[in-house]
């Protein structure tokens, strides 16, 4: 399991966001999207960190609206991109 962490600034305030990605092909996506914006289009990337487990990465307390599966993240982020 990838997981990719994505820390934006968004006009002074701080954003994070947790996705996982079944793959490094995944991961890389994400990357490429985040670098453009984040989930408002005022966000702009500032640090990231790509993490990858043999096992199964579970998380345990992370607000529901800071994680997002790839899919759910690439929705939200395609969704911005046609307005």
């Amino acid at each position: 399991m990838w997981l990719v962490y994505l820390r934006f600034d968004d006009k002074g305030k701080v954003k994070t966001y947790h996705v996982s990605a079944d793959n490094k092909i995944e991961s890389q996506d994400i990357l490429v999207l985040a670098e453009k914006h984040g989930l408002t289009p005022t966000e702009k990337l500032v640090e990231y960190c790509v993490f990858y487990s043999q096992r199964m990465i579970k998380p345990k307390q992370v607000p529901n609206f800071h994680f997002y599966t790839k899919i759910e993240f690439t929705s939200r982020w395609k969704i911005l991109e046609e307005e």
